[in-house]
């Protein structure tokens, strides 16, 4: 319990700091999480998504819906939760506060649930884990110790390999991947929705400013990420509108290590996937522009992750898991609730 909160999950309140947060009929709301939207829900998806649009694909639900729903939470709590003429939609300081014991109280049933049933059925042997040098250090690093903690019968052997390797042929159990699988007797299960930013330093905001269009680029050092056979280019897309950029400016690699350091000095920008950069954001070391815009770029390739796996596979139990408590951890990552670890030495990634 925070310092200065009293939450009551048998009650009807919720109190964080000054804010009173009325749940009413907050037993059955959670029993009936998963055949109906929550509103707790609702507020964690548009703060993580920052649109309705893409809160509304989360939870597989229409945006007007999700629009109803959260205005009827705001009549119903006498408090605005959203910035609804905000783009990215944000919520208000009463909405964060609404969020984060909505966050506590759903983190806190899962993982009670996690360890009854692993009580139940043992958890336990041994779970091997390829993914790439970046998700390794980046996230990996920081989940692995929270997963052993909370099944310390299982042992984890991970492996870093940017060639992404053959599960079978390699005797992996699971491989954590930026690319779904495309055939075979294999399963893909996406891990969240992650977004890529677009971050530079707070002095070099300071020497020029931030762009508000795209188009403003050109006056802007641009950090290049290079990897053979792939497009360089930026594209941003706001609404039906899309605008292509070729990154320039004084630094240019095929190295992630490279990247980040030169754009934690001051270099220039460069678009970082959110779960690489959160506590670097959260420290305010970084921060970033163009948050209304989408962007996409084949040699960065897609933000969103996945966990691969063999159909049938021995040990599924702690495969799934393992996957269940990182998609947690990612989602963590992206709402700003929890910090990964600092930026560690990244070798060069050539692909996946």
């Amino acid at each position: 319990m925070a310092e200065g909160g009293r939450d009551s999950i048998g009650g009807r309140s919720f109190h964080f700091g000054h804010y009173r947060l009325p749940f009413l009929h907050l037993r059955r709301n959670i029993g009936r999480m998963t055949q109906s939207l929550n509103p707790l829900e609702a507020l964690l998806a548009v703060q993580t998504a920052g649109s309705l649009s893409g809160a509304a694909a989360r939870l597989n639900r229409s945006a007007s819906a999700l629009s109803k729903l959260l205005r009827a939470r705001e009549r119903e709590s006498g408090e605005s939760l959203v910035e609804h003429a905000s783009k990215p939609l944000r919520l208000t300081p009463a909405g964060q506060a609404y969020a984060a014991a909505g966050r506590r109280m759903r983190d806190h049933l899962r993982e009670a649930g996690e360890q009854a049933a692993a009580q139940r059925q043992q958890v336990s042997g041994t779970l091997r884990v390829t993914t790439s040098y970046l998700i390794g250090h980046a996230v990996l690093a920081d989940y692995v110790p929270r997963f052993r903690q909370r099944f310390p019968q299982v042992r984890v052997d991970v492996e870093l390999d940017d060639q992404d390797p053959d599960l079978s042929s390699g005797g992996f159990d699971l491989s954590i991947r930026h690319a779904a699988v495309q055939s075979g007797p294999l399963i893909a299960r996406p891990l969240g929705t992650n977004r890529v930013r677009l971050c530079a330093a707070p002095a070099y905001f300071e020497r020029h400013g931030r762009p508000a269009s795209p188009a403003e680029r050109r006056a802007h050092a641009c950090l290049e990420f290079r990897c053979e056979g792939l497009d360089a280019r930026w594209r941003f897309t706001q609404d039906k509108t899309t605008q292509w950029i070729t990154p320039r400016g004084t630094v240019a690699s095929n190295s992630d290590e490279l990247l980040l350091a030169s754009m934690l000095s001051g270099e220039g920008l460069l678009p970082c996937f959110d779960w690489v950069v959160g506590r670097e954001l959260q420290q305010r070391r970084l921060l970033t522009c163009l948050d209304d815009w989408a962007f996409f770029s084949e040699a960065f390739g897609d933000a969103q992750l996945w966990a691969v796996y063999r159909q049938g596979s021995r040990g599924q139990l702690r495969i799934t898991y393992f996957i269940d408590g990182l998609a947690r951890h990612l989602e963590t990552l992206s709402e700003g609730e929890l910090a990964p670890p600092p930026l560690l030495e990244r070798t060069k990634r050539t692909g996946g």
